[in-house]
């Protein structure tokens, strides 16, 4: 047996009729609406809290470990370092004929002049601490030098 094809308009004939009972409350949409307004409110919330715990928590880490790396890094006194040097290169020198060698003499009077002009101008520390610990190292590479005994030569 062949069976016709059902169209929209055969099925709608066939449905009951609706009657009152069954339609849905005028004010069923309305409700709709708000509860899905309040829940795409309510989600915008959360993801502005969660993005403020992210930035808070993000903000606390920076500044326990930027404290953390500030401790564990040891403060030198680059100062009292040079001088400690000069003195120990004096007691060597005092012992030891010849001078400082002029390459050294050199670089040793541009930093002391980079040194007291900074002072003059009333620099910072974090402008005066590569000088001294420019003038620790050369004083340090001196020191060595005569200790062993190396004449320093300029490449």
């Amino acid at each position: 047996m062949a069976e016709t094809e059902l169209t929209l308009r055969d099925i709608v004939q066939r449905l009951p009729q609706a009657d009152a009972s069954h339609l849905p409350a005028p004010d069923l949409w309305p409700r709709i609406a708000a509860a899905h307004l309040a829940r795409s409110r309510r989600r915008r919330v959360q993801r502005f809290a969660a993005g403020g715990l992210l930035a808070a928590s993000v903000l606390l880490a920076t500044l326990v470990t930027s404290n953390w790396l500030a401790k564990s890094a040891p403060n030198v006194d680059w100062q009292a370092r040079a001088q400690a040097l000069e003195i120990q290169l004096n007691a060597l020198s005092a012992s030891a004929d010849g001078g400082n060698p002029i390459v050294v003499q050199a670089e040793l009077a541009r930093v002391d002049s980079a040194l007291q002009a900074a002072y003059d101008r009333g620099a910072t520390a974090n402008e005066l601490t590569p000088l001294w610990k420019q003038r620790s190292d050369l004083l340090s590479a001196l020191l060595v030098a005569r200790q062993q005994q190396v004449a320093l030569t300029r490449i």
